[in-house]
């Protein structure tokens, strides 16, 4: 096993262009697309449920879990929807108030469809699972939209409605996720349902095809499609994902089959366009599950669909962005999660990474997926967020993936990630004992970004103690011009310094400049300037900051920083961010310590800077099931700010039973 993740290699003639990312129109043209794509009905990823040896090959526990499950809302309402829950969204921000019960109500249906294919034939049970698939199906049906507030058009628009236009629906990941839902419910259940009255399963055709592939085929506003209103981000293959499958399993033309097909390998081919070469993701390992995963999805679809893989999996980009889940990997459930996200990823998709690496022959992408599975459920979706029905059926039909035991995670040593200017670096490959540095460039535009050029973590045996906090409960306000006034959001809570009482400013020319890295067996250190991160009130020419982890017996994490301003600042100050006990100590040093195991030696220069601590208390449930009440600011601010200076903090592990005074 190695103890790096290389960045790709050039791209084989014919998979890509010069640019470096696969041409999946030139691959999959659209006269191989009509010559090979079956009709409705000749392919299914998964089996109907008259297809009874497939389902008995569940293990029982999964059975009796799955029927358990879908058994405990039998004979209740199901989850309302009035007119006023979607409406608060536009009148004071909130978000979870109507998605709560819209998530629940789907996943009742998709347990329901498991149990109704898992039960024992002609059982009252079984009857009961499928009247509950028949009521589920017409539900959703009845529902005035299927997109979320915080996305419908109507509700963003310039005159702030509150509610959405049934004849102009949002094509969102609230709008394909219930198409993709209501396909795969088709697929297994399709024919009982026909066997209750056919009316329901042509009302479900009708609404996935009004609400959304009808709109993505005659309408050219999806932002997330092309790049022209948003980012090109986890939205393009995660819905693109969802398309493919309802097309697959509800459109019976074959042009519109054809059409929709070419047009999301336009798509697909947008996305992949804006990627960066070296497989990393901007936002972070969380989204990586809806973004790279997503898009392993679609040309898993794609391929099997078609019948050629056409060679897209040797393609250097799309081995790579199989990589990404395993270089941010801190182990023990944490990652690296610049950007949004949890410091421990939520709704992992450990059967489809394991897919990924199959096809992609990369045997440390089996390993970390392999060994991801004893830290969740393999035949079930994660505690939080939607139930998945199609992940979750991945999981339970993969007789390869459900056998394979697994052995260690990889951990490389070092991984450098060029284009998306991020380090990760650990004292020893295949081993979470001992400390790791992540830091990044980049910029200040990026994919659910925070001001947070320069920044970094550092962990010490598997749990980050110089952190950063992630992001709350989604509301308006992330996704508006209030965004920055979040605290999580900006350089002041993040490990970057303030100058002048300013911190980083949003916007793509706010960047890291002169980015390398250096690697050896000793060391792995960043260096950027994070000066042109900065607004000009800040008086910044330079500040060069350079993150190293040093091995061996002396293990420890340097943060250089040298800095030169136009004039003396009125103020300078560095910010440490904290999971654990934070206790300041004589002599410039601090110690962080964690609730169990070895804790950390802070030190820097007290001849130049004074010390603080400052305790954040949190009480958002996305913060708090992550780090508890509270975190901890270790704030340094320079005694005499000179116009030009450096510094050095060193993070060391405090060795076992040693008391720090």
């Amino acid at each position: 096993m190695t103890s790096s993740l290389p960045g790709p290699t050039p791209c084989s003639p014919g998979l890509g262009d010069e640019s470096g990312y696969p041409r999946l129109t030139q691959l999959f043209p659209p006269s191989l697309v009509a010559a090979r794509i079956p009709r409705l009905g000749q392919w299914s990823p998964v089996p109907s449920m008259a297809e009874r040896l497939r389902w008995q090959a569940i293990d029982d526990e999964s059975r009796e879990r799955a029927i358990e499950g879908a058994s405990a809302s039998l004979g209740t309402p199901w989850p309302g929807l009035p007119a006023s829950l979607f409406a608060r969204f536009a009148r004071d921000g909130d978000r979870s108030g109507f998605q709560d019960p819209v998530f629940a109500r789907r996943a009742r249906l998709a347990r329901a469809v498991l149990a109704a294919a898992m039960s024992a034939e002609t059982t009252d049970l079984k009857n009961a699972f499928i009247d509950e698939v028949m009521d589920g199906v017409w539900t959703l049906c009845e529902e005035t939209t299927w997109a979320w507030p915080a996305h419908d058009f109507r509700v963003l628009g310039p005159e702030h409605c509150l509610l959405p236009d049934p004849d102009r629906p949002t094509l969102d990941l609230g709008a394909s996720g219930t198409a993709v839902l209501l396909a795969l419910t088709d697929a297994i259940a399709g024919d009982e349902l026909d066997r209750r009255d056919p009316i329901v399963r042509r009302r479900l055709r009708r609404e996935v095809s009004k609400r959304v592939l009808r709109p993505y085929l005659e309408r050219d506003e999806w932002g997330w499609y092309d790049g022209t209103t948003a980012k090109l981000n986890n939205w393009n293959p995660w819905i693109h994902s969802e398309l493919l499958l309802a097309t697959a399993l509800t459109e019976a033309s074959m042009d519109r089959r054809s059409a929709l097909v070419c047009r999301i390998l336009q798509g697909l081919e947008n996305y992949l366009h804006a990627q960066p070469r070296d497989g990393g993701c901007d936002e972070g390992p969380h989204y990586w599950w809806r973004a790279g995963a997503s898009l392993f999805e679609c040309l898993e679809t794609v391929t099997s669909l078609l019948g050629t893989d056409a060679g897209v999996f040797k393609h250097p980009l799309i081995r790579a962005m199989a990589r990404y889940p395993v270089a941010t990997w801190i182990g023990d459930g944490w990652a690296v999660n610049f950007a949004d996200g949890p410091a421990r990823p939520r709704e992992t998709a450990p059967a489809l990474l394991y897919r990924y690496g199959l096809r992609t022959e990369q045997p440390e992408v089996l390993e970390h997926a392999r060994r991801l599975r004893t830290d969740c459920d393999p035949a079930g979706p994660g505690t939080r967020g939607p139930f998945d029905l199609r992940r979750t059926l991945d999981a339970l039909l993969d007789t390869d993936w459900s056998t394979h035991q697994p052995s260690g995670f990889p951990l490389p040593a070092h991984t450098w990630l060029p284009e998306t200017q991020v380090l990760i670096a650990r004292s020893e490959s295949g081993s979470q004992r001992g400390m790791l540095a992540a830091a990044k460039g980049g910029h200040n535009d990026e994919s659910h970004n925070h001001n947070d050029v320069g920044t970094f973590i550092v962990a010490l045996d598997a749990r980050p103690l110089l952190i950063d906090a992630g992001v709350g409960t989604y509301r308006k306000e992330t996704f508006s011009r209030e965004r920055y006034g979040i605290w999580s959001m900006t350089s002041e809570y993040h490990n970057v310094p303030v100058v002048n009482g300013f911190g980083q400013s949003p916007g793509a020319d706010f960047r890291a400049t002169s980015v390398t890295s250096h690697h050896s067996a000793a060391a792995d250190a960043l260096t950027c300037d994070l000066a042109p991160a900065y607004p000009v009130e800040a008086e910044l020419k330079t500040w060069f900051r350079t993150v190293r982890l040093i091995r061996g017996a002396d293990e420890r994490v340097e943060i250089d920083d040298a800095w030169c301003c136009h004039n003396p600042p009125g103020s300078l100050v560095l910010h440490l961010l904290v999971s654990g006990d934070l206790s300041l100590r004589p002599g410039g040093r601090a110690t962080v310590s964690p609730p169990t195991g070895r804790g950390l030696l802070l030190s820097w220069d007290p001849a130049h800077f004074s010390a603080e601590v400052e305790t954040v208390p949190l009480t958002d449930p996305a913060f708090t099931r992550v780090w508890g009440p509270a975190v901890h600011r270790l704030v340094l601010s320079a005694l005499r700010p000179t116009a030009v200076g450096h510094h050095r903090l060193v993070a060391r592990p405090i060795p076992d039973n040693t008391v720090v005074t």
